[in-house]
């Protein structure tokens, strides 16, 4: 009996280190998969010739580098040394923050033969930029190859910078770019950017598409609307609650009872006396009504205008809006 004891906890011992063992050795076999299995597998696409499965890792990891790096600071013309690009960084952080889109700057001294709105445009939609499912942002290009400055929107910001307020920022952001003060252009720009989107959508905005004539009216209510669309809903819903109380309850109308004093009368006689009408006199009054276009196009622009947005398409077919100023 003594002996049996001492065998059974000895078994029970070996078992659970043999157990243990066991998980350890598979933990180890993991680990070491892990490690050497995508080395392995990148090896055997080189040693197979398979150029597609390289591609295709190439583009993953491409992915994931877009994925990590915040870069909105393209210098491509070499314009920027390194802490005006930090310093726009910054800015374009708080641009985006308080805009509530993408932004980004960049400059070139080589535009692919294209026009600087098309390059823009173009780079825009490459680089994969802009904020939700209508890549909402702006971007601010310097273009040494055309010599111009030019503004991109996409998406929401279309709405909120109109072709007026676009002549605006470009005004601002030109005598820095003029004078060769790159940076301080690009800061300007993005200043004025966050200013227009604090204010808003313009009333009357609308986006006028120049390639087919196409005009989306830009739908809002004001808070004043919506109360006064609930009180009425809520007095036509009224309405109709007591009516229906009314009906249930059996009760009398003044116009249900005017019908039944009309039946109850209705053998009754009546007469019609002749009465003639006299003309007393007549009075014209006349007003002479200023003409209200007389002053259209006066101060800068006609009253129809301040709130388009002139759309076009980019090379992948997406809808931008913007505008330039040589320099």
């Amino acid at each position: 009996m003594k002996s049996v004891r001492k065998t059974g906890f000895y078994e029970k011992w070996a078992g659970a280190a043999r157990t243990c063992m066991v998980k350890w050795c598979v933990a180890a076999l993991l680990c070491l998969a892990m490690a050497v299995l995508p080395g392995v597998i990148l090896q055997g696409a080189v040693i197979c010739g398979t150029a597609s499965a390289l591609e295709s890792a190439g583009n993953l990891f491409g992915v994931i580098d877009a994925w990590a790096d915040e870069t909105r600071v393209f210098d491509g013309a070499g314009l920027f040394s390194q802490s005006e690009i930090e310093a726009l960084e910054e800015v374009i952080a708080e641009t985006r923050d308080a805009a509530g889109f993408d932004a980004a700057v960049m400059t070139t001294d080589d535009a692919e033969g294209k026009s600087a709105r098309m390059y823009a445009a173009d780079r825009y939609d490459e680089l994969g930029l802009g904020e939700g499912s209508d890549h909402s942002g702006v971007m601010y290009l310097i273009d040494m190859d055309n010599r111009e400055i030019y503004l991109l929107m996409t998406g929401k910001a279309i709405r909120i910078l109109t072709d007026d307020r676009i002549d605006a920022v470009l005004d601002a952001a030109y005598e820095e770019v003029a004078d060769g003060n790159y940076a301080a252009s690009a800061e300007t720009a993005l200043e004025n950017v966050v200013y227009y989107a604090k204010k808003g959508v313009v009333s009357g905005q609308y986006n006028y598409d120049e390639e087919t004539g196409r005009i989306s009216v830009y739908r809002s209510i004001s808070v004043i609307e919506f109360l006064i669309a609930v009180i009425i809903a809520a007095a036509v819903a009224g309405g109709a609650v007591m009516a229906v109380k009314r009906e249930y309850n059996m009760e009398v109308t003044p116009s249900q009872l005017a019908n039944y004093n009309m039946a109850y009368r209705n053998s009754s006689d009546f007469r019609v006396a002749n009465h003639a009408d006299h003309l007393l006199g007549t009075f014209v009054t006349t007003m002479l009504i200023a003409n209200a276009v007389s002053n259209a196009g006066h101060g800068g622009h006609s009253g129809g205008s301040s709130g388009r947005s002139t759309t076009f398409h980019g090379s992948s077919g997406r809808s931008h809006g913007g505008g330039g100023r040589k320099f």
